[in-house]
């Protein structure tokens, strides 16, 4: 499939199967898993289209573009913003604002989800790639199952790590007892690693970190640092509740986990190009991080 339909998606070709639209030696089979042999003859009997995604663009929803061209763009999203919808849910969503700016994004694996290649949490801001063909979202796919692509953030987090830089390496999965939290196991899971490196110190109480991750898990930096009991400023889900009184009250109201994707480098699908972005942190985080500077 990879050399003789390029452009469409392997989720697209099971469903075109899967309706019998696909004959494997004159015979109908709707079996995407079917073994093939040498000399089979394979007829789609369908045309392949791409799927237009129920949902309504909306220029409301506002992000800023980093670059374009015609094969992708690279986007800095603003905390806040939920990056796709899901069923029942499907407005306000910045690919809602992604189809009021261009309606050539590719369908991906979910109609829910044109063009997006990886994500990051609603209160996360940060930057991001959107491919707008499914040849792009493939290849760009498949580098981040490569662990190729590189992925930076900045983050403030309670206390100080032990050690000033390192390695997280572990397995998460949901956790059982909370559906919107991942935890850190020893063997079931997905693997999960993390490096990260204090950037700065303040007040003995809080740490600037940068992570970088190897892997893309849910939630990962937020489980990681939580886990090693360092969890992220705001972080309503991972933060342990906590009526220390040195706490600065404007570091307790911090409205969302202090958590910016700055940096991401891939290779360019079509040109072959080092693609390298980043983004400075958002107004909020400078607040915050001005705000530690002056705790005494």
């Amino acid at each position: 499939m990879g050399t003789i339909l390029p452009t469409v998606s392997r989720t697209k070709i099971k469903e075109v199967i899967k309706v019998g639209g696909v004959l494997v030696n004159g015979n109908t089979t709707q079996d995407p898993d079917q073994r093939l042999k040498m000399g089979d003859l394979i007829e789609i009997q369908e045309e392949i289209k791409p799927k237009k995604p129920s949902l309504t663009p909306d220029d409301s929803v506002k992000f800023d573009i980093l670059y374009e061209d015609e094969s992708l763009l690279v986007i800095n999203k603003p905390a806040g913003v939920v990056v796709h919808a899901g069923a029942g849910n499907l407005d306000h969503t910045l690919v809602n604002g992604l189809l009021a700016h261009c309606s050539n994004l590719s369908e991906g694996s979910d109609e829910f989800r044109p063009g997006i290649v990886h994500r990051i949490d609603k209160d996360t801001s940060g930057i991001l790639v959107v491919a707008k063909n499914d040849f792009v979202h493939m290849e760009l796919a498949k580098q981040f199952a490569e662990h190729s692509i590189g992925r930076r953030y900045i983050c403030f987090c309670y206390g100080i790590p032990r050690f000033a830089s390192g390695t997280f390496d572990s397995f998460i999965a949901r956790d059982r007892n909370n559906p919107l939290k991942m935890t850190i196991t020893h063997a079931k899971g997905k693997r999960a690693i993390t490096h990260y490196k204090v950037q700065q110190i303040f007040c003995n109480s809080f740490s600037k970190i940068e992570c970088e991750l190897e892997t893309g898990r849910t939630h990962q930096i937020r489980a990681h640092m939580s886990n090693a009991g360092h969890p992220l400023i705001g972080d309503q889900i991972y933060m342990r509740r906590s009526n220390n009184s040195n706490i600065a009250q404007a570091v307790k109201d911090f409205p969302r986990q202090a958590l910016h994707a700055y940096y991401l480098q891939f290779r360019h699908p079509i040109t072959g190009n080092n693609m390298q972005f980043n983004s400075e942190m958002p107004a909020d985080m400078l607040y915050l991080e001005n705000l530690l500077k002056n705790l005494t």
